[in-house]
């Protein structure tokens, strides 16, 4: 292997984010629809005793989804010029976003594919065909507790969903309109008047993980931000703008960690997975059992527990950084911090360029 591989291959870390975050009111998530109502998304999920219970869920999908309109739309006000031609679910396949989060290009009609060198961090030109991998992954989003949803209209003027359009009908065009598809009686009575449009809401805890491997520790000149810093900021900005249509908003909830309030964050940043994970089994549902469950896998690290909120560790000779936790404010902070463009107390990410 060549030197300046060697060198670039000690420039790719993985990092880890774990959390358990709380929605700040109500939230609406899921694009399930019933007769005038939008359902919430849930998970069916077996119990230890044999039962199985519905869960409200998260989608990471959709958390993804945020994550990435979030950053695209900070690259476009730092003045990236190639985000402008990208988006959902149209990406372009040659912006920074693109070679971090995936993307999947399709030739256009009529065209040709080119064929293009493919670098390090994605593929260049015009005309692409192909997919990227994405190098971030969301995970989690089961609800910790188990919640019914609550229905409540939230529109003041009632209207129909009729064949997949939505609008103000006449009575007696729904009733006709129901006769020919062969409802009757007290039936047609009832679907025919006008109804209010209902959504389900729910509120609750979310166990949260995202993992983001062979991150390129140090800014490109021609970037506006570094890999690790893109990740961070779209971890932070997401909680801001979770949910579908209003209200929106989640924020890491906050519990006793070593003595004092803090966010149940954890960060890793490392070369070896020497941490222990601290996600919440899905079949776990009480709120106390899972946040000291959260907090005891927090403290694991080498397979010893600990009482830090920053733990690094490395090999004695020569010294080299293998892996480093970060854990309730001091993580938050890190996070902060590096979505910020600023210097961290990371000795795997090399300070960012001024």
């Amino acid at each position: 292997m060549s030197e300046a591989n060697k060198n670039a291959n000690k420039n790719l870390i993985h990092m880890d984010i774990y959390a358990i975050v709380e929605a700040t009111q109500e939230l609406y998530f899921g694009n399930v629809k019933d007769l005038n109502i939008n359902r919430v998304e849930l998970v069916s999920v077996p119990k230890d005793d044999g039962t199985v219970v519905q869960k409200p869920y998260m989608s990471p999908t959709k958390v993804r989804g945020v994550a990435r309109r979030a950053l695209l739309w900070e690259l476009v006000r730092l003045g990236d010029q190639k985000v402008l031609s990208c988006g959902i679910p149209a990406t372009c396949g040659n912006c920074d976003v693109c070679r971090l989060y995936g993307a999947l290009v399709t030739t256009q009609k009529g065209t040709k594919a080119k064929t293009t060198k493919i670098d390090s961090q994605g593929t260049e030109g015009e005309n692409l065909a192909g997919s990227i991998a994405s190098r971030v992954i969301q995970a989690g989003g089961v609800a910790i507790q188990e919640l019914t949803p609550a229905i409540k209209q939230r529109l003041s003027s009632p209207f129909y969903v009729v064949n997949g359009k939505i609008g103000q009908y006449n009575v007696e065009e729904i009733k006709k309109m129901l006769q020919e598809r062969g409802v009757t009686g007290d039936t047609l009575n009832r679907l025919s008047q006008p109804m209010p449009y209902e959504k389900e809401y729910v509120t609750g805890l979310f166990s949260i993980y995202w993992h983001a491997y062979y991150l390129e520790t140090s800014k490109k000149k021609e970037s506006k931000m570094s890999e690790p810093q893109m990740v961070a900021f779209s971890f932070l900005e997401t909680w801001k703008r979770i949910g579908a249509g209003h209200p929106k908003g989640a924020e890491i909830k906050e519990a006793e960690i070593l003595g004092k309030p803090q966010p149940l964050i954890v960060v890793d940043v490392y070369y070896k997975p020497l941490g222990k994970r601290p996600i919440i089994s899905v079949s776990e549902s009480n709120e106390k059992t899972a946040i000291e469950t959260f907090i005891r896998k927090a403290m694991i690290v080498n397979g010893k527990k600990n009482t830090e909120n920053r733990i690094t560790i490395s090999e004695n000779e020569p010294k080299v950084i293998l892996f480093e936790r970060f854990i309730g404010d001091t993580a938050e902070d890190f996070l902060r911090k590096l979505a910020s463009g600023l210097d961290t107390t990371s000795n795997l990410i090399e300070p960012q360029k001024k």
